[in-house]
């Protein structure tokens, strides 16, 4: 279950997309979204990213979110050791942990630096941090082909991490730039 994300890998066509995809619905969930919260604070709704408002999974900070993306990569080595045997692959489509992991890390530069501040994504964001962390699975630029050669769960994870601090790269600096 933990492999597949909640069986989202397991959906048709590209799993690994599926995976970044329930990634970025879980981080805007969790965060909100910039937009959705403006609209309801026009429409004096309670903004969906505040505590006690819509959203019970709210946290304050990213210091919440990196150690929950390194427990996430210990457990994917962890569970990605037994992966070819389970999927008869050493590296499984189905198996997308590693997706999560890596478009975690390229979401990270949105959360907000401002603690007082809990409407954190813009949608425009989402939406490159997505696109860019796709770009670099997808391609794997070097050293995510040496990182995909590591051994057992650690190779089917490592090169995720690298396309994922890639992405972030580059997101922070659309941030540093106020593009998003």
């Amino acid at each position: 279950m933990l492999g597949t994300f909640f069986w989202s890998g397991l959906l048709p066509g590209a799993p690994g997309t599926w995976g970044s995809l329930a990634t970025v619905v879980v981080f805007a969930v969790v965060f909100g979204i910039h937009e959705v919260a403006e609209g309801a604070r026009l429409a004096g709704l309670p903004n969906p990213s505040e505590p006690g408002a819509f959203n019970v999974f709210y946290f304050d900070t990213k210091v919440m979110v990196v150690p929950w993306l390194v427990v996430l990569f210990a457990l994917g080595c962890w569970i990605g050791n037994h992966a070819p045997a389970d999927y008869g692959r050493k590296d499984p489509g189905a198996f997308v942990l590693d997706e999560v992991v890596g478009q975690g890390l390229a979401l990270l530069p949105l959360i907000g630096r401002r603690w007082d501040d809990p409407a954190r994504f813009s949608l425009l964001g989402l939406v490159v941090a997505f696109a860019l962390f796709r770009l670099f699975d997808i391609t794997k630029p070097p050293p995510c082909r040496a990182a995909e050669r590591l051994p057992g769960g650690l190779g089917i994870m490592a090169d995720d991490v690298v396309a994922g601090v890639y992405a972030a790269l580059l997101v922070f600096a659309g941030t540093e730039l106020q593009l998003f």
